[in-house]
């Protein structure tokens, strides 16, 4: 069986984001990109088929910020096959981008399932997947924590997730695209000197990326800060000296009187 997983750089929810000075969009040069959460899941879950049912591991991105590092982590741990897809604009590709060139790849690999993650947050209710899906006119499942062999080879098992921690499992025909939330395991550690390895053996395939942008279905119209309306006041000192603060506090409030 031949998998495809597709990785993304998206922005670094810890660290503060950075807007553009036209407030189009974030300052991408400036904001801190990591590797998406779900995506790093649909990896690990392709990994447990190759270990469990021998799949062909085939993992995509495109040439956006420094998703060389990614990828080297994803070829230290064992995938087959990297292709990086070529993407000069300082703005990362939107789903339908990402769709329409998956949708010309995956034919052309021959491959039976591809696993995305299915949320990001660049990317609005995570529609590529099943974006994806529509456009090769693929079986679709998402929201899933876990693929596994169901003993035929044209069908798999699917746990999907509903509201509630309902866990649902599905019979999926192949080929199929799945949205992953979770894998059935965390994400394995590699160990740097492993990735540094990699990175010195490990080359990557390139392909061409779409030939002209495509507007998003939503286009933005500002990217602001939420502007502060409150604060915190510490209170500081003795319990005694506290304890006056908060009643002064109180009078000030009309609270005591």
């Amino acid at each position: 069986m031949n998998v495809l997983v597709t990785v993304r750089l998206v922005p670094d929810l810890v660290e503060p984001l950075v807007v553009s000075p036209q407030e189009d969009n974030l300052d991408w040069e400036e904001t801190s990109l990591v590797l998406n959460e779900s995506d790093d899941h649909a990896l690990e879950e392709a990994l447990l088929l190759k270990e469990k049912h021998r799949a062909r591991i085939t993992v995509t991105a495109f040439d956006f910020g420094e998703i060389d590092q990614v990828l080297y982590m994803a070829a230290a741990k064992g995938v087959d096959r990297i292709i990086k897809i070529s993407w000069p604009h300082r703005e990362p590709p939107n789903s339908l981008e990402i769709v329409e060139t998956l949708a010309r790849l995956v034919p052309a690999l021959g491959i039976d399932l591809v696993l995305m993650g299915c949320q990001s947050p660049t990317e609005f209710l995570g529609m590529a997947a099943p974006q994806l899906a529509a456009t090769l006119g693929w079986s679709y499942v998402g929201v899933v924590r876990g693929v596994e062999g169901s003993g035929r080879s044209e069908a798999w098992r699917a746990f999907k997730e509903y509201p509630g921690a309902i866990l649902a499992e599905m019979e999926v025909r192949l080929p199929a695209v799945v949205g992953i939330l979770t894998a059935s395991q965390p994400p394995r550690y590699v160990p740097v000197s492993r990735i540094r390895a990699a990175a010195q053996q490990v080359q990557f395939e390139t392909i061409e990326g779409p030939d002209e942008l495509k507007e998003p279905p939503a286009a933005i119209r500002r990217v602001y800060l939420t502007p502060v309306t409150a604060h915190a006041t510490m209170l500081r000192g003795s319990e005694e000296e506290v304890a006056r603060q908060l009643v002064e506090i109180l009078l000030e409030k009309g609270i005591l009187k």
